[in-house]
């Protein structure tokens, strides 16, 4: 949690002012993603139900419009304002003329922009990331896809797949 929040500071001096109005909202934000980050969607719901009801927290958690949204369908952005993170998905439009192999490509949807942010809050601080989840939820793609950004000059990447026969002593 603590590794979320302060990447989620601000880091110029110039930029603390706002810090008063959004400490708050990016610690909720750094709660989410911390230890609900590990839950399934429906003790997801569970823990925003606690979040919501625990009257004792007077928490400024955002106001879904959609009955279908969570906590989690949020981020607060730059002005400190709760944002749907459906806001944030990039247009994506396919060019086949590029050569780009198709098993490559990596649709921009809600929940690989989430979770590229949460990749970039965390590394840009030179702490280690671990992705968990179930198979075929572009985990390798999303740090493929990150990866690639960086300076090959100060940033080295190997992949290592596993899979539920991988046993230890084969890793080593």
């Amino acid at each position: 949690m603590i590794k979320v929040f302060q990447g989620l500071l601000p880091r110029e001096e110039k930029d603390l002012h706002i810090l008063a109005g959004i400490l708050q909202k990016v610690y909720v934000f750094s709660l989410m993603w911390s230890i609900g980050a590990f839950l399934e969607t429906a003790d997801r719901l569970k823990f925003e139900q606690y979040l919501r009801t625990k009257k004792d927290f007077d928490l400024d958690l955002p106001v879904t419009e959609d009955p279908n949204d969570t906590i989690f369908d949020f981020i607060v952005d730059s002005s400190g304002e709760w944002k749907h993170w459906k806001y944030l998905v990039p247009e994506f439009i396919y060019n086949p003329s590029n050569g780009t192999e198709y098993i490559s490509i990596l649709v921009p949807n809600i929940d690989n922009v989430r979770t590229d942010f949460l990749i970039n809050t965390i590394a840009k601080q030179g702490d280690p990331v671990l992705l968990l989840g179930e198979p075929g939820t572009a985990k390798t793609m999303m740090l493929k896809a990150y990866t690639s950004n960086l300076n090959p000059e100060n940033h080295l990447s190997k992949t290592v797949n596993f899979s539920s026969a991988t046993t230890p002593l084969q890793f080593q």
